[in-house]
């Protein structure tokens, strides 16, 4: 009999004499390869649920005659895979639905713009939705200027409408494109200057906007644009997005960065019971003053919980804002030669004083930093308030860390200082880095093999909205390493399958504080899997990316089924 059986029936059995077991399962999986991501018993035959959580792994006849019984639900795999529910390191619940509701402006292999006139033609497509009437805005996420040679202008978009406001997000989320109709409905003129942190691209020779957007000139008119008013539309939104991400297998969710009227809505959708899988919320640092209130926890309440805090630091290596040391080799439009990008904060002080609050309160902090100035900044920022304060658990976690260089890995480890890193980039972008950054560097970006050889463990996440939330395409991709066109960008770097598979079920867990309860298939933790048309592990690692979800199941229920 198999350790982990042994051990649920010592832990739950009440030692009564019956013709029948003593702890009844609801529900006993088998009839395909278990892949538990636990080291200590990597595989099993069959995983029986009691009360929301996996009461015990083992043989097949082990746990039937241990856990079987009338009332018993018995699931045949039919070959499938069964295998933790994933949990991403970094996504944006609330922008998944307006990725869901908008037009999908992305390229290949997750939509099919790649022109100027595809990006017009899908958001007049969308101009007949009655989902327009929503926000009043004409929108679509995910664009991708490398692709395109360039943003769309207020021009492209007038095409659309003169009349009505229209929006183009990029996709990374940290550029936006309007029409006329949209610069006018939100105030920018020749005459508005740009704000710290944020450029508004000009007409040639004109203080005109040219409608194209970069960072805080952008990221707070483009979520206010996207965003629908009424509870109706949230609602609508917020189930759209729920949809979405439980499709891909997802039993985990995050909002990386939080306003507190988005805190607002999630509390609303929790207190209403429209959440059926778990969503964490870190809070921007400006907002902070909430995180004090009772849905700040390791706790969940109906579905959610403020898990900590979001300080930016930077803004996106593709969009060429992301801070760096040394100057991009093709600066962007507007820039000149030794463009290096810029910060988002520039006075290290104001970022320094958050790292020295969260440690004092006991707030994990998740940085947004993708330039190597940017992690510098926030080494030198946390490095006083660790001094003071000393080791601990705080988990505060590097988010997309793009261009971490190599020899700043020591200080992430030093400072502990989680790494959650995106080689999802070595495939959208990494041709289009080979140009911006050179082709040595562009070997080097998300360097997660560097990061565990150092001893560390490391999260892989989408990002989405930035991309579909497709974690089967961002675990290739972590595998991989391959470009669009077929180039492998840092071959050192690559991770075998279960190390990949890890870094989106089991470290995405730890990340959260949540490595006891989910992230791998063991006896005490929330039934929280999925099932897979294939596994991860055996299967060839270039086709890791066409296994698609059949099932997700939060705590023993069924939250999503595709159709067959």
């Amino acid at each position: 009999m198999s350790f982990s059986v042994v051990f649920a029936i010592a832990l739950l059995a009440t030692g009564c004499k019956s013709s029948g077991p003593a702890v009844v399962a609801d529900a006993i999986y088998s009839g395909g390869p278990i892949v538990t991501v636990n080291d200590a018993q990597p595989t099993a035959e069959a995983l029986a649920v009691k009360d929301r959580k996996i009461l015990a792994v083992g043989t097949k006849s082990d746990i039937d005659q241990a856990y079987k019984g009338t009332a018993t639900k018995t699931i045949n795999l039919g070959g499938k895979i069964l295998a933790p529910g994933f949990v991403d390191g970094h996504t944006h619940f609330l922008g998944l639905g307006a990725q869901a509701v908008g037009a999908n402006l992305l390229a290949q292999p997750d939509g099919t713009v790649n022109t100027i006139d595809d990006l017009v033609a899908k958001l007049r497509e969308f101009a007949k939705s009655p989902d327009v009437d929503r926000t009043g805005w004409i929108f679509g996420m995910g664009y991708d200027d490398a692709l395109l040679g360039r943003h769309p202008t207020r021009d492209d978009l007038d095409k659309v409408s003169k009349d009505k406001p229209v929006i183009a997000v990029h996709i990374s989320g940290h550029f936006s494109a309007m029409n006329s109709a949209g610069l006018r409905k939100i105030g920018y003129t020749a005459a508005t200057k740009n704000p710290e942190g944020g450029v508004i691209r000009r007409r040639p020779g004109s203080m005109e906007p040219n409608g194209v957007l970069e960072e805080l000139a952008s990221i707070p008119v483009m979520i206010a644009a996207i965003s629908p008013a009424t509870q109706a539309d949230k609602d609508y939104y917020a189930q759209r997005a729920l949809d979405m991400a439980k499709s891909f297998g997802y039993t985990t969710l995050s909002e990386g960065r939080a306003f507190a009227p988005n805190h607002q809505d999630l509390v609303g959708f929790a207190t209403r019971g429209l959440l059926d899988i778990d969503v964490t919320s870190y809070i921007d640092h400006v907002d902070r003053r909430i995180i004090t209130t009772e849905w700040f926890g390791h706790s969940y309440k109906n579905h959610y919980r403020i898990a900590g805090i979001k300080i930016t630091l930077d803004g996106s290596p593709q969009g060429r804002t992301a801070w760096r040391t040394i100057p991009y080799r093709i600066p962007p439009d507007g820039q000149k030669k030794g463009y290096k990008g810029y910060p988002a904060i520039p006075d290290t002080k104001v970022v320094a004083a958050v790292f020295e609050e969260s440690y004092q309160k006991g707030w994990p902090v998740h940085v947004h930093a993708n330039g190597d100035a940017a992690i510098d900044q926030m080494i030198k920022a946390i490095r006083p308030a660790h001094q003071t304060h000393g080791p601990g658990d705080r988990r505060h976690t590097l988010i997309h860390g793009q261009f971490l260089r190599k020899d700043q890995i020591p200080a992430l480890k030093e400072l502990q200082i989680f790494p959650s890193l995106f080689p999802m980039h070595t495939f959208y972008w990494g041709d289009w880095y080979n140009q911006i950054i050179g082709p040595e560097l562009a070997q080097q970006i998300s360097p997660m093999r560097s990061v565990l050889n150092a001893g560390m463990i490391a999260t892989s996440h989408t990002d989405a909205p930035v991309a579909l939330p497709n974690l089967m395409q961002v675990m290739w991709a972590t595998v991989n390493r391959t470009s669009r066109s077929g180039k492998v960008m840092g071959p050192d770097e690559r991770l075998t399958p279960i190390e990949a598979l890890k870094a989106i079920t089991l470290w995405g867990a730890y990340e959260h504080f949540e490595e006891k309860t989910k992230g791998s298939l063991e006896p005490g933790k929330l039934a929280d899997m999925v099932i897979l048309s294939d596994n991860p592990l055996t299967i060839d690692p270039k086709k890791i990316n066409t296994i698609v979800v059949q099932e997700t199941i939060k705590e023993g229920n069924t939250v999503y089924k595709r159709e067959q």
